[in-house]
C-alpha cells in the first residue's frame, strides 16, 4: 500500500511508473480553446487555479496541465495532450490518499490523464483528516473519482469541442478499491477498469490488521526480520514443487498447507526457529478471521514472502514492533469509528464494540461485488493480485471475484466481463521474487475495443528472480496457474496454464 515510508503512496507511483498503457486510435490536435484560457474558469462546479502548456519532452508529447479544486482541500489535475487519441484514463490514489501525483508517462502520452488527491490534503498513512468530517469521508470513500471525472469531461469539451470516445480507470491498492467502487457505484463512468491488488473492503481488511497487531504484540510473539526469513524459506521449501518446478515460486499458493509450527524451537531460541508465542502469532496471521458467531471478516494471508513483506507491514522488533498494517487500521478506529484521537486501539478494540460504526463506515468505504449493471452494459474489469502481498491478501480478491459471480448474474456473466490474474511471488503493487511486468492497461483497452480478452492473448509476465536473472511466465487466468511442463525454466513457453 510504498516501500519504505509511505507504502501505498509509493505503490501507486510504482504502478504509474510501469507505463501500463498503449497509445492507439486516431490522434487529433487540440483546437477548440487554448490551454491558458482555462485558468480562472469554473468547470462543473470546480475552480481552475492554473492552466499551463508543458512542452514535449522525453517521449511525452506537449500537453496542457490543468490544476484546480472542487472545494477547499479537494485537489485535482488533468493533462490535456495537444495530440489526443480521443481517450481518457483516470488514475487512482493510495493509502488514505491526501497527495496529488499525476506522473506523465510516454505510453499514455496521447490520453487525457486525470487524478485527484481523494478529497483532502494529508499524508497517505494519516487518517486524522476524517475526524468529524463527513464531507471528506464521503469524498474519500466514493465521491472523489466520480466527481473529478465530471470535471475532466467538461474540460475535455472545452479544450477539444467534443467528448472522449473511451474512458478508463486504473489503480493499485486504495486506487484498486476506487476502481471497484467505480464499477459498482458508477457503472457508466468507465468502459474498462483495471484494479491491481485492491483494498476491496477497508473495514474488513483493517479489522484483520488490528487482529494481526494484537497477536503480534502479545508477550514474546513479535517476529524479527531474520525469523521472517526463516518462515519464508520454510514455506517455499514445502510448497515450491506444487507447480511442477522448484524455482523459488509457489505457483499454487491455495494448495500450500504450511504450518509455522514446523519451525517451533526444540532447544534454545534462535533466529532459525519460532517460540510458542511466535508460532501462535504466525498462525493467527495466516488464518481466517471470523467473529464468534462464525461470520467471516477476512480470509487471512497465504505463506510466502514474509522476509520482504513482514518487516514493513506487520513489524520488525525491536525498532519497529508494529508497522504499517496497524498504523492504517489505528487511523480508521481513532478518527472514523471512535471519533477519539486518544483511543487505544491496540489495547481496547473489539469489533463487537463498534458494530454500528463499522456498518456505517462500510457503506461509505467498501466496494460491493454486485456488478450487475456494469456487466449488463458490456464494460470490462481486469483484476490483478500478487500472492506475496502482505498489505492486502490475494484471498480478498479471490473472495470478491467469487462473490461477483454470485451477486451479478452467475459465473458465466462474470467471466464474460471480468478476469482475475494471480501473480506468484509478487508483493504489494510490484516487487518480490515473482515476475510482475506486463501491460495490464493495454490488455484492458484491447478487451474493450477489440473484444480480445486478456486470457486469450497468451500474455507473458516478466521480471528478475531472486538472483536478478530475467524470467518469464504465462499470465494465467484464475483459477488456473502456471505449471511447468518441460524446457528452459526461465521461459514462459516451458509452462502451461493448468487447473491442477
Amino acid at each position: 500500500m510504498h516501500q519504505t515510508q509511505h507504502p501505498i503512496r509509493w505503490a501507486t507511483l510504482t504502478l504509474l511508473a510501469l507505463g501500463l498503457a498503449a497509445c492507439g486510435g486516431g490522434e487529433s490536435s487540440a483546437a477548440a480553446n487554448p490551454c491558458t484560457s482555462l485558468a480562472g474558469q469554473t468547470v462543473a462546479g470546480a475552480a481552475i487555479s492554473r492552466a499551463t502548456v508543458v512542452p514535449a519532452n522525453g517521449g511525452i508529447g506537449e500537453y496542457c496541465r490543468v490544476e484546480g479544486s472542487v472545494r477547499p482541500g479537494f485537489l485535482f489535475e488533468v493533462h490535456l495532450p495537444t495530440q489526443w487519441n480521443n481517450k481518457l484514463v483516470q488514475n487512482g490514489g493510495g493509502g488514505w490518499d491526501g497527495v496529488l501525483q499525476l506522473v506523465p508517462q510516454a505510453s499514455i502520452s496521447s490520453y487525457v490523464r486525470v487524478a485527484s488527491n481523494g478529497g483532502h490534503v494529508g499524508d497517505p498513512l494519516d487518517a486524522s483528516w476524517a475526524l468529524n468530517n463527513t464531507q471528506a469521508k464521503n469524498d474519500f470513500g466514493y465521491l472523489s473519482a466520480h466527481t473529478t471525472l465530471g470535471v475532466a469531461k467538461e474540460l475535455v469539451r472545452r479544450r477539444y469541442g467534443r467528448d472522449a470516445q473511451r474512458h478508463y480507470f486504473q489503480g493499485c491498492s486504495n486506487g484498486g478499491r476506487e476502481a471497484l467502487i467505480a464499477a459498482s457505484r458508477y457503472p457508466a463512468d468507465y468502459d474498462g477498469i483495471l484494479a491491481i491488488m485492491p483494498a476491496v473492503s477497508f473495514t474488513e481488511l483493517f479489522q484483520a490488521f488490528i487482529r494481526n497487531a494484537q497477536a503480534y504484540s502479545a508477550p514474546g510473539a513479535a517476529i524479527n526480520s531474520n525469523k521472517a526469513r526463516a518462515i519464508a524459506t520454510a514455506a517455499v521449501n514445502q510448497c515450491d514443487l506444487n507447480d511442477g518446478l522448484r524455482d523459488g515460486l509457489v505457483g499454487q499458493p491455495w494448495a500450500c498447507n504450511f504450518d509455522p509450527g514446523s519451525l517451533q524451537c526444540t532447544g534454545a531460541d534462535n533466529d532459525s526457529c519460532l517460540t510458542a508465542p511466535q508460532v501462535a502469532a504466525a498462525r493467527t496471521i495466516y488464518s481466517e478471521y471470523r467473529l464468534p458467531n462464525g461470520t467471516l471478516v477476512y480470509p487471512g494471508w497465504s505463506p510466502g514472502g514474509e522476509d520482504i513483506g513482514w518487516p514493513g507491514w506487520i513489524g520488525n522488533p525491536p525498532n519497529q514492533p508494529l508497522a504499517n498494517q496497524f498504523i492504517f487500521a489505528d487511523g480508521l478506529v481513532r478518527y472514523w469509528l471512535a471519533n477519539d484521537p486518544s483511543y487505544n486501539t491496540l489495547a481496547n478494540f473489539s469489533p463487537a464494540n463498534f458494530q454500528p460504526q463499522l456498518a456505517a463506515a462500510a457503506a461509505t468505504l467498501d466496494a460491493s461485488p454486485n456488478l450487475t449493471t456494469f456487466f449488463a452494459q458490456g464494460r470490462k474489469l481486469v483484476l490483478v493480485h500478487g500472492t506475496h502481498d502482505w498489505a492486502i491478501s490475494y484471498k480478498g480478491s479471490v473472495k470478491y471475484f467469487v462473490e461477483a459471480g454470485v451477486m451479478s448474474g452467475g459465473d458465466a456473466v462474470r467471466d464474460a466481463n471480468m478476469e482475475l490474474f494471480l501473480l506468484p511471488g509478487v508483493q504489494h503493487c510490484g516487487g518480490g521474487v515473482g515476475p510482475f511486468f506486463v501491460d495490464y492497461f493495454d490488455a484492458t483497452v484491447q478487451w474493450v475495443e477489440t473484444n480480445s480478452r486478456p486470457s486469450s492473448r497468451s500474455l507473458v509476465v516478466f521480471g528478475p528472480d531472486a538472483n536478478g536473472q530475467l524470467r518469464t511466465r504465462p499470465l494465467c487466468r484464475f483459477p488456473t496457474f502456471a505449471r511447468y511442463v518441460a524446457g528452459n525454466e526461465a521461459l514462459a513457453s516451458s509452462f502451461t496454464c493448468s487447473l491442477s
